[in-house]
């Protein structure tokens, strides 16, 4: 028999995480928090589903807990949602990652732009199945918006089960989601775990069939950020989010195809440089750059940009906020950097200062995860014989959405275990 038990998520974004079992075997998807403090004993968090329901693994022994010979946890991505609770890990259970997310938790780390993990990491690759004793798992390349965004296939040898992790089809990579989608379909699953994060609000998009709207977001991101660099012959400033490397990329070959090359700050430059080769990268000097970690990096002084205004574009990040006291006038571009909005006390910080150097904030980022519509696509697409929405304030809003398709859904409760023979 193989048991399914939900440990966080059922009504938050973030924090999606799954513990599927046999007798001797255990599997834990994601390992995140929806909110990043700690306050109280790791009881007292699990209690108040901060942290999963897993004390054996927050070195919280008790009598009567269940040991298995064979368990692992497996990370969908790479965002703090779905990784911080691994912070608080106290055992040497093993953690895998996708290939491309430990690269990117490699670097970050070595940038100072993410913490280190004192964990067990292992590396997966897409489509190599990892036999977990009893359990398999087989992930498979999704689209999110950030690399290395993985789908989990999970089967105990007779039950096939699916965790969508975090998802969008109007990415650039529609493809990958296709694929996994109609596999799963074949696969006849037992079970559909899928992110519901859009059904969170109420003014998102309509429900119409998302065939009716064909973009790829990303690719407005870019051409937004163009439109704004053609028409602007001043100072563009951007504040992207430091994990979602492929849009980094395009941005900086877009500037440098313009002759508007972006300056970032020396953390970031570092990132993008493991990621690419291909294209200049300006990196702000600040007079103690030096050269040591630095081969390939084009220093450019703050002088030099205030002198020269229309021709470079600034990233600035949050934290260095005041550097942009150099600047009287200029345009603020935010890209999903944070703070990431207005429920971010420090997201009013940001627009104050930018209020009072009378400056335009224009945000043109967009989301990493499904339309209410490509939502219910997915859903439709796989058909599994029940499906749970997850990963949203509100997942009853997407049943509803779905009342007449046929589908068939699971509402999960923290206190129940879902038994499968």
């Amino acid at each position: 028999m193989t048991n399914i038990r939900f440990l966080n998520g059922l009504k938050t974004i973030g924090a999606s995480i799954v513990e599927i079992s046999t007798e001797s075997s255990r599997i834990i998807t994601d390992f995140g928090m929806a909110v990043d403090f700690k306050i109280g004993t790791s009881r007292s968090l699990m209690e108040k589903h901060v942290l999963p329901n897993v004390p054996e693994l927050f070195g919280d022994k008790q009598e009567q807990v269940k040991e298995y010979k064979n368990e692992a946890i497996f990370i969908t991505h790479l965002h703090l949602d779905h990784t911080s609770a691994l912070a608080y890990l106290k055992n040497d259970i093993p953690v895998y990652l996708s290939r491309p997310s430990y690269k990117l938790y490699r670097s970050l780390v070595k940038q100072g732009l993410g913490l280190t993990l004192n964990v067990n990491f292992k590396v997966f690759d897409f489509e190599v199945p990892v036999k977990i004793g009893d359990l398999t798992v087989t992930a498979y390349q999704s689209d999110h918006d950030i690399i290395g965004a993985s789908t989990f296939l999970i089967e105990d040898g007779k039950h096939v089960f699916g965790q969508s992790g975090d998802v969008r089809l109007n990415g650039s990579h529609r493809v990958v989601v296709d694929k996994w989608m109609n596999l799963f379909k074949k696969r006849k699953l037992d079970l559909l775990m899928l992110e519901a994060t859009s059904f969170s609000f109420d003014d998102d998009a309509n429900l119409n069939s998302p065939n009716d709207e064909e973009i790829d977001i990303e690719s407005k991101c870019i051409g937004d950020f163009k439109t704004i660099l053609d028409k602007n012959d001043g100072l563009t400033v951007i504040n992207p989010y430091s994990r979602n490397i492929e849009r980094m990329l395009q941005m900086n070959k877009l500037a440098n195809d313009l002759n508007r090359p972006i300056v970032w700050e020396l953390q970031y430059a570092r990132v993008i440089r493991e990621f690419s080769l291909e294209y200049p990268i300006f990196v702000l000097d600040d007079g103690n750059l030096g050269l040591r970690g630095n081969t390939g990096l084009i220093p450019v002084s703050i002088l030099t940009i205030m002198n020269n205004l229309n021709h470079f574009c600034l990233q600035n990040s949050f934290e260095n906020l005041d550097t942009l006291m150099n600047f009287n006038k200029f345009i603020y571009l935010h890209c999903n950097g944070a703070p990431l909005g207005e429920y971010d006390p420090h997201y009013q910080t940001l627009k104050s200062f930018l209020e009072n150097k009378k400056i335009k904030l224009i945000d043109i980022g967009v989301s990493g995860h499904a339309t209410k519509a490509e939502i219910c696509e997915v859903a439709r697409t796989v058909a599994a014989k029940k499906t749970v929405f997850w990963h949203s304030f509100n997942p009853d809003a997407a049943i509803s959405a779905l009342q007449n398709s046929g589908l068939h859904f699971l509402r999960p409760s923290y206190k129940e275990t879902y038994h499968f023979d």
